[in-house]
């Protein structure tokens, strides 16, 4: 009884050593490259505290590209591109024409929901670069949201032809410089996020 008692111990405390030192580096899945042409950048929703974060570097990434165009997919109905300059203090907004919203109206993607939004949206942006002759997009999220979104891409394009860069934006120990698991509610995020990656897979 002493050796399980031992051997569950040894492995719980290598777990959390591993999950400490290369958790949150495990998720980001970084390519190390800033992404290049592409044709629309997608913003995917967050939480409250992070997506004004991720929003300001999709219009900043669409600035960035001649003509590109950026998708907000699975929005309120009742937002705007105006609510979002307004309400997340956008400096330097895109123009209304190139900014597009996206909801599904068929019932049989609603399943998608199950395995958190992220399919759901990965879904709907295939669907409207399909609809729109889109064939390259950059994908706007938060780094530990990244290999989770990366899934949910590569499992909605089902079909050659569309390509999908990465673009990762830190939001890890706001207001502090130490490790990322210091930050008690970003260790939350973190954990929660395994969860969902592992129901995704």
């Amino acid at each position: 009884m002493v050796r399980v008692v031992m051997g569950v111990t040894v492995v719980l405390i290598v777990g959390l050593a591993a999950f400490l030192g290369g958790g949150n580096r495990f998720l980001c899945h970084r390519e190390g490259t800033v992404p290049g042409a592409a044709d629309l950048v997608v913003v995917l929703a967050g939480p409250l505290d992070e997506d004004r974060e991720r929003v300001a570097a999709g219009a900043a990434l669409t600035h960035a590209g001649r003509h590109r165009f950026m998708l907000l997919p699975l929005r309120h109905r009742a937002l705007t591109w105006s609510w979002f300059v307004r309400y997340y203090h956008i400096e330097d907004p895109i123009p209304d024409e190139r900014v597009l919203f996206g909801r599904s109206n068929d019932p049989k993607r609603r399943h998608a929901f199950g395995l958190g939004g992220t399919f759901a949206e990965a879904e709907r942006t295939v669907d409207v670069m399909r609809e729109r002759g889109f064939g390259s997009a950059i994908v706007v999220s938060s780094c530990y949201h990244i290999r989770r979104a990366r899934l949910a891409f590569e499992r909605a394009n089902k079909e050659p032809g569309l390509t999908f860069d990465f673009h990762a934006i830190d939001i890890e120990g706001v207001g502090s410089n130490g490790p990322w698991w210091l930050d008690g509610g970003y260790i939350l995020k973190v954990a929660d996020e395994y969860l969902k990656l592992v129901g995704g897979y």
